[in-house]
């Protein structure tokens, strides 16, 4: 089209601004190629001209006339008057968006130049149609790169000030827009959380304006305009008067001009149903208005970074939550040790006392007074061990128990944790079946604390273990793990409660009388014990049907 000697243009929207002009138009229209690209395109001629030219535009573009032949007045009044055919280009949607010109001067007919100007035409509107898609497909590829961007800098935010931060750095890259983020806090409170201006010299300006422009409930934009209707809002319009009465002051006023104002365009921030704030985007240029695809992927970013902010909010909540449970652990442990060191000194007193009044240093004793005694000593005992207990739990809660990790052979461990319970399965009426296991199977742990599982789970199977019934015991290696297991032929356990017997101060049988000897915190020691050292406590079981409880330790090396 360049180098046809018919004068063509191409205009875009509804001001015809000029995007494109061959040589023999800029040359009828006495402009250099290129001046009057940007403007309207009446602007390049004189007035009689412009007046006549911009009505029929205007008609055109209005009415959608196939073609529009014309005639302008002459520039000068010793020239002819000029012939001008106007023809839209229509977009999927049935409006025009482009306007093809020719402009000549007024002859007599030729038939070559018609079918020239007529071929012209067809090459013309098939380009503009060519290109049109090739940008519309262009401006897809560029917002789908820009969303996955966005989602990708939004997906990476695990707090909510690094949520936050990305939120204030969207904006809608083909008007150069900026944007102005207002969240909800609780009790509906509006907070400004900042604006962000792609220039980093505007930026300055951008967070001097953020430290003193706050919103107020009659703002036409932004988090108040979304209270009161949480749908997108675009101001392209009587922007001046907008900004005069939301700046709440002329030091903003002048900012806000400073860092250019044109269309406005607000939309929410909702994210599962509930308004969380809202963005609002500002074009730099006056006069160009959000289209339609501008407002989707507004939303569509808006919608991205309510979800994040969501997101964040909630783990944020958890954070919070973990952090209040712990310290609450904490408080419940420093309790119990100084409780228990507390509730001790008195205990030993009682079980010295009770000693010297049996061996009758106050004065002769009976013998009922004797029996007396040991009552009195075997409940001081009694109390003595529970309180060891929870001092063993309240210091494995603490981290304050050392470990003295080695390498030990574990079927020598079991057998020796088996020699201090022995006496009391024979007294239980119990059969013991041995232990079945490889005696070179070498584990890693410490093996005190190692011990100190083991009896603790000897002395519950026989606590929960019928007379005339049977415990065996074993090891076995299987890869890295070291499992040395207990086997009862008890009551079992129900399969709801195979958990929550790991639990602090839970015991299988509920209400205090049916407690045993203890206040339910052995098997929760020792699976804290147990994974202490890298390993674990796990229990299978079957109601009437007696328990396997196994403890699985990191396999050692050969010394």
């Amino acid at each position: 089209m360049e180098q046809a000697p018919l004068p063509f243009a191409v205009t875009r929207g509804a001001t015809h601004t000029l995007v494109y002009a061959n040589a023999a138009f800029c040359h009828l229209a006495g402009v250099a190629p290129g001046d009057a690209l940007g403007a309207r395109v009446a602007a390049s001629f004189p007035a009689t001209q412009r007046r006549a030219l911009s009505a029929l535009l205007d008609r055109a573009y209005l009415d959608s006339v196939e073609i529009l032949d014309a005639r302008l007045p002459a520039p000068v009044e010793s020239a002819r008057d000029w012939q001008c055919s106007v023809w839209p280009v229509i977009a999927d949607d049935g409006k025009p968006e482009a306007l093809g010109i020719e402009i000549r001067p007024s002859s007599a007919p030729d038939d070559a130049l018609e079918l020239q100007r007529q071929v012209a035409e067809q090459m013309l509107l098939g380009a503009l149609r060519e290109r049109g898609l090739a940008e519309d497909a262009e401006a897809a590829r560029r917002r789908a790169a820009f969303l996955a961007e966005a989602g990708r800098l939004l997906a990476e935010s695990v707090d909510s000030h690094s949520t936050l931060v990305a939120l204030t750095r969207l904006a809608l890259p083909p008007l150069g827009a900026w944007c102005i983020v207002d969240v909800l806090e609780e009790g509906r409170t509006i907070h400004r959380l900042g604006i962000y201006h792609p220039d980093p010299v505007k930026q300055r300006l951008a967070q001097e304006l953020e430290a003193r422009w706050l919103p107020e409930p009659g703002d036409a934009f932004g988090a108040p305009a979304m209270l009161r209707d949480p749908r997108a809002v675009a101001i392209s319009e009587n922007i001046e008067a907008t900004l005069t009465a939301t700046a709440h002051g002329p030091e903003n006023l002048n900012i806000l001009r400073q860092l250019g104002i044109g269309s406005l365009l607000t939309v929410p921030l909702v994210a599962h149903k509930r308004l969380m704030g809202a963005i609002t985007f500002v074009s730099g240029q006056r006069g160009l208005a959000f289209s339609p695809e501008d407002v989707q992927l507004a939303e569509e970013l808006a919608a991205r970074g309510a979800l994040a902010l969501a997101s964040t909010q909630a783990h944020d909540l958890a954070v919070g939550l973990r952090r209040s449970a712990e310290a609450a652990n904490r408080a419940k442990t420093a309790f119990l040790g100084a409780m228990s060191h507390e509730l001790r000194t008195p205990l030993n007193a009682i079980g010295g006392y009770i000693e010297l009044l049996d061996m009758g240093l106050r004065g002769p004793v009976t013998e009922s007074q004797h029996a007396d005694y040991a009552r009195v000593k075997a409940n001081q005992q009694h109390l003595s061990l529970l309180i060891t207990e929870i001092l063993n739990f309240a210091r494995v809660g603490s981290g304050g128990l050392a470990y003295s990790v080695s390498n030990f052979q574990a079927c020598d461990v079991l057998k020796h944790a088996i020699e201090l319970v022995e006496p009391l399965i024979g007294q239980r009426g119990l059969t013991f079946d041995g232990i079945i296991g490889d005696s070179t199977i070498i584990a890693r742990a410490d093996p005190d604390k190692v011990t100190q599982i083991l009896v603790n789970l000897l002395s519950n199977a026989i606590k929960f273990t019928l007379p005339g019934g049977r415990i065996s015991a074993d090891c076995r290696v299987a890869g890295d793990t070291v499992t040395l297991r207990v086997i009862d032929t008890g009551i079992g356990i129900p399969a709801n409660r195979h958990e929550a017997i790991f639990e602090p101060f839970v015991q299988l049988k509920e209400g205090l009388a049916n407690r045993g000897s203890g206040v339910g915190l052995g098997l929760a020691i020792s699976r804290d014990l147990a994974r202490a050292m890298k390993g674990d406590l796990t229990v299978e079981s079957v109601e009437g049907k007696g328990s396997r409880f196994t403890l699985a330790l990191p396999r050692g090396t050969q010394p």
